[in-house]
């Protein structure tokens, strides 16, 4: 009788432990989705399904999500530049250069003009740019959950696949059916997919900009939206010997492993920011040289040289901008792969840094090269993280 005894108390025991873990699980689970679902006081940046630390306030003006200077130069720009002076603003990302203006309803991407529903503004002493109007200049895709107060902001050079739900689910912050609800999903919706790790589960993403786990089996098979893009990275071999077209270049010595590179000097930049043509195009010389060229392999980066100060040419956007497009014209003309600057003359550096930051994303949008010649004057822990090369 006392053996029954005791094991009837020991199965209540399991039982009472059993509805006690349970208990806590369904508390946790309402606590979790109740505090997952709290309306939040500021705006937060989800930045490729990652949640980013600012460092000032994220405002937000009619329809625009604006994101200070100083985040978009943590997060985007180490190189961003503003003219308090002028109020304008210059910043460059990837194949973009961007120049806008406080109050303006307009920002000028690589030469053209873009509208803006809302200009730059500034507020408590701080810059601030209408960053959700700039998807083209930062390569981002962007989406509001006014629920969550997330602006959701999602790389266009990264892959992207979405799913539809099958049936409603709480979507939980583990892979667990025991785990905390983050967000109760309706039928019919899609969810990004952030990653496949789970046999059983996919980490998914919701339209509020909440991140969790939901069963394979109540989503649809997953649509690729697109691929990953990434720019694949080129060693060069810069064949000096045969930079002259007036010497023995046939006779110089390619390398197999590496894409062959001559840059002869074929620019000089003049006064007033106009590029002297000293190709001798159409000769019977210049003909031979790229046609060797072609049939080798060798890509053909004109050299670009000075011969005034850079403070009398680059000191501004608008003389930058003037040579940037003069030097434009002049590589697509010839179609040459890219550009060496190779400036003797160099009294202001910050200017050279800036012709440079500015130039690169512009022939970047053209597949165009572009290569520094180190000397004494040139900033080449800076440089060499804009360029494709900085040649010693």
């Amino acid at each position: 009788m006392r053996k029954k005894k005791k094991k009837l108390n020991k199965v209540r025991l399991i039982f009472a432990i059993v509805v006690l873990i349970g208990l806590i699980l369904i508390v946790k689970g309402i606590m979790g989705f109740v505090l997952s679902n709290k309306e939040p006081k500021d705006i937060s940046l989800l930045l490729d399904n990652e949640l980013v630390k600012v460092k000032n306030e994220i405002i937000k003006e009619k329809d625009t999500i604006y994101l200070s200077k100083d985040d978009i130069e943590n997060l985007f720009d180490s190189s961003i530049y503003y003219n308090a002076a002028e109020k304008e603003l210059i910043t460059t990302f990837n194949k973009h250069i961007a120049l806008l203006k406080i109050d303006e309803r307009f920002m000028v991407v690589n030469d053209s003009n873009a509208e803006l529903s809302n200009p730059m503004i500034e507020k408590n002493g701080k810059v601030y740019l209408p960053f959700s109007e700039m998807g083209i200049v930062y390569d981002l895709e962007f989406e509001y959950s006014e629920s969550t107060k997330k602006l959701i902001a999602d790389s266009t050079n990264k892959a992207k696949s979405q799913a539809l739900t099958l049936k409603k689910y709480n979507m939980k912050n583990n892979p667990s059916i025991f785990s905390s609800t983050v967000e109760k999903v309706e039928h019919g919706e899609y969810v990004s997919i952030v990653e496949d790790t789970n046999k059983k589960y996919f980490k998914v993403r919701t339209a509020k900009g909440n991140i969790g786990y939901i069963k394979k089996k109540r989503l649809s098979e997953p649509e690729k939206l697109r691929d990953d893009w990434n720019e694949e990275k080129q060693e060069y071999a810069v064949i000096k010997e045969a930079s002259d077209i007036s010497k023995k270049y046939s006779e110089a010595k390619l390398e197999s492993e590496k894409q062959n590179v001559v840059i002869p000097m074929f620019f000089n930049v003049e006064k007033g920011g106009e590029i002297l043509d000293k190709t001798g195009s159409g000769s019977a010389e210049y003909t031979a040289y790229t046609e060797w060229a072609k049939e080798h392999n060798v890509q053909i980066w004109a050299s670009l040289e000075n011969n005034i100060d850079v403070s009398k040419l680059l000191m501004t956007y608008t003389d930058r901008n003037k040579v940037i497009n003069e030097l434009y014209k002049k590589l697509v003309e010839h179609q040459f792969s890219g550009v060496n600057i190779n400036f003797k003359k160099i009294d202001d550096v910050n200017s050279f840094n800036r012709f440079i930051i500015e130039l690169t994303p512009r022939l970047k949008e053209l597949g165009i090269k572009v290569a520094v010649t180190k000397n004494e004057y040139i900033d080449s822990a800076k440089l060499e993280k804009v360029v494709h090369l900085v040649i010693e």
